[in-house]
């Protein structure tokens, strides 16, 4: 058995009683610095424009059309990646692009008939594959009538932004191999009721696919807030749902993002909003969470009225539409690498530890012992483990024990941990670490 144990009180309780000041960033992998780093603007806007080139992406537009509509677009995204595919670093398996359907109309709801609609999944396949993370941005586009499937559409930042981060994923991934997959869900439907998402989520839960994290990409590009002006280019929200209190494991995953981008992305801040979505509007996220997965939607700070489902047009002196004018490209790439940041550290970590408990809860004890299990296959992998706690009324994990004692535990058949903290003042969880230093998602000590 594995144990660690600290029984010098009084100086661990001097401790608790100076300030906690959060500790400066780890220094981060390399690699994972590097991939941040080749996320490139160019590419981005070009992206952009050419999804915005195709008139429409609404999901009742052409299928057949070769330059615009829904069906147009399935096809510039397919063979981008696919092109990305073929030239795929050797020795690692290549990324398998994939173009589905699903069945939409006959009840009523936002379609006037019934049709095949498209979508694409993309994945990356890990050296391991025993997980999935998943990365979602929706395809279609709208205007004021949502039933106008013909009208110019442009959703340069609704979705044509969360499009653009999942390209960047695949072309930079393609060349890098991680130990778990990655899958890339460019889906559609999303403005007719969220049905593309719908159908892949069923079909993840039918399928059992191993999905560790869902992160959805919507509206990732704009810094003006309309109405108010304010314009903030440093801070993008993510959304995250607990019908449990406060330690739901998607509000683990949103705390796992913001950590990441403090490592890689410092520039830029993720702020943690817990709630499901906005007033009045949804997003794919919502679909996944339905059938049980850990999902969260990154989304811009500020929210621009003027360009969101409106038609392209100046009235009373004002423009109105989505176009790639209204896109803060600079901040769509730190944005990107947000997400690239965190994917790439959670396909590299061991698998989430079993069991995680406070074993001495029923005793009457200002120490807190913890106890937890591997998860299968993990141990004798190297694998340690960190215990992170944070106070109750606090939303974050402390970047370090404030005891001043180590917070690493060395892998084992059954590792405990043992801190002179009270288990009524604070709460307490656990995560696996790889040899690499790149840290899972917690679990939080019941």
């Amino acid at each position: 058995m594995k144990k660690f144990s600290i029984l010098a009180v009084p100086a661990a309780l001097a401790l608790l009683a100076a300030s906690c000041k959060p500790a400066p960033p780890a220094p981060g992998d390399p690699q994972i610095a590097a991939a941040v780093a080749e996320v490139s603007i160019d590419s981005v806007r070009l992206y952009i424009d050419e999804l915005v080139a195709l008139h429409t992406r609404h999901t009742l537009s052409s299928r057949t059309d070769p330059a615009r509509g829904l069906g147009a677009a399935v096809t510039y995204l397919a063979d981008r990646c696919e092109r990305w595919a073929q030239a795929a670093a050797p020795g690692r398996p290549r990324p398998l692009v994939e173009r589905v359907s699903y069945p939409v109309g006959g009840n009523g709801g936002r379609y006037d008939r019934v049709l095949e609609v498209p979508e694409l999944m993309v994945t990356l396949p890990g050296t391991r594959a025993e997980r999935e993370i998943l990365l979602l941005a929706h395809i279609d586009t709208r205007v004021l009538d949502v039933m106008d499937s013909t009208a110019f559409a442009p959703g340069a930042d609704d979705d044509g932004s969360g499009l653009a981060c999942l390209l960047e994923t695949v072309r930079i991934l393609s060349g890098i191999p991680l130990e778990q997959t990655v899958k890339c869900l460019f889906v559609s439907g999303e403005e007719q009721g969220l049905d593309g998402s719908r159908h892949f989520a069923a079909r993840a839960r039918a399928e059992q696919w191993p999905v560790q994290a869902v992160l959805s990409n919507d509206m990732i590009g704009n810094v003006r807030a309309s109405g108010t002006e304010l314009r903030e280019d440093h801070k993008v929200r993510v959304f995250s749902e607990s019908r449990s209190g406060e330690d739901s494991d998607s509000r683990q995953l949103a705390r796992y993002i913001k950590e990441m981008a403090a490592i890689y992305v410092p520039e830029q801040e993720v702020v943690l909003n817990y709630r499901t979505d906005r007033y009045r509007r949804g997003g794919d996220q919502s679909s996944f969470q339905r059938e049980g997965f850990t999902a969260v939607r990154v989304c811009e700070y500020c929210e621009d009225y003027e360009r969101t489902h409106q038609d392209v047009r100046t009235e009373d002196g004002v423009d109105y539409g989505d176009l790639p004018a209204y896109v803060d490209f600079p901040y769509l790439v730190r944005n990107i690498r947000v997400n690239l940041a965190a994917v790439m550290n959670l396909a590299q970590a061991p698998a989430a530890p079993r069991n995680v408990r406070i074993a001495n809860a029923n005793a009457l004890d200002n120490n807190t012992i913890l106890k937890w299990e591997p998860a299968p296959g993990e141990d004798g992998r190297g694998v340690s483990y960190q215990v992170l706690c944070r106070e109750t009324d606090r939303s974050q994990w402390l970047p370090a024990l404030p005891t001043g004692q180590p917070d690493i535990v060395p892998g084992g058949e059954a590792p405990e941990f043992s801190c002179p903290l009270s288990k009524d003042n604070y709460y307490f969880a656990v995560r696996a670490v790889s040899p690499g230093g790149h840290p899972g998602l917690p679990v939080v000590a019941r």
